[in-house]
């Protein structure tokens, strides 16, 4: 049963953390200081299914805020920076 299509998509559903972590990348990899800001296209990456998970435990964490006048504006955070240059101190740089 495992082996259908269908079961194989559901078990391999990232965490919320995992995509929470995608969309902290996404800040690091276009290089976006603390309180910078993206909008919801620059997330194209990751899964549509996946991403509003992903929004709500970033905002958990305290990675990022979402704009109050335009929900599909991110901002980056202090801990949301610091945290992004902990899990990829490469694009951090």
């Amino acid at each position: 049963m495992a082996s259908e299509p269908y079961c194989r998509s559901m078990l391999d559903r990232p965490s919320d953390e995992d995509v929470s972590r995608q969309i902290l990348r996404v800040f690091m990899r276009h290089r976006i200081p603390a309180t910078g800001m993206l909008q919801r296209n620059y997330f194209s990456e990751v899964r549509d299914s996946d991403f509003q998970r992903g929004i709500n435990k970033a905002v958990a964490n305290n990675w990022i805020t979402i704009d109050l006048r335009n929900r599909y504006r991110y901002q980056l955070t202090t801990t949301g920076y610091a945290a992004g240059q902990m899990i990829d101190p490469v694009l951090g740089a």
